[in-house]
């Protein structure tokens, strides 16, 4: 029975911006960085090594789904992180390429008058999906761009994290 793997991707892009000060411009020649500034979080049962690092290495099996979702450690306030472009083995394509996928989403808040009574609002989300196609391991690259408040780009990113695929 296939099933869905959520990867959660938390980028410290304040650090990413303080240790590259001179990041690409250009989302075609993104500056590959340390994973150490990344954090992948999956279910516990869905990571093989690398949990909470930037060197996930997940299992799967063939027909799975995996849903990666990337952020900020501000969640977005001070500065985001945009998955943009993804990069596999060309020729041993073990997963389907990520596209982005929108949804409507709830997302509940603190309700200030009665704390224990979330407020929800409807908001347009969206996450990377991919399925896997075949058996192996594969490093791949998410390329990323960090942008401040007015949605400007600040610099292009990539690094490389690993799948595995067993039945």
């Amino acid at each position: 029975m296939s099933r869905v793997t959520d990867v959660l991707t938390a980028i410290d892009t304040a650090t990413v911006l303080l240790k590259y000060p001179n990041p690409s411009k250009n989302p075609d020649a993104p500056t590959q960085i340390d994973p150490k500034y990344v954090y992948m979080i999956t279910n516990q049962d869905n990571a093989i090594s690398g949990q909470a690092g930037g060197e996930l290495n997940l299992k799967a099996q063939v027909g799975d789904l995996i849903r990666w979702r990337e952020t900020s450690l501000s969640l977005g306030f001070e500065t985001a992180a945009i998955f943009y472009k993804f990069v596999g083995n060309v020729g041993n394509e073990l997963i389907s390429t990520p596209t982005p996928r929108t949804a409507e989403a709830s997302l509940p808040y603190p309700n200030n008058s009665k704390p224990s009574v979330p407020v929800c609002q409807k908001i347009s989300n969206y996450y990377w999906s991919s399925e896997t196609l075949k058996t192996g391991s594969v490093t791949y690259h998410f390329n990323f761009m960090i942008v401040d408040r007015s949605c400007s780009a600040l610099g292009f990113f990539s690094w490389d994290p690993f799948i595995t695929i067993s039945n």
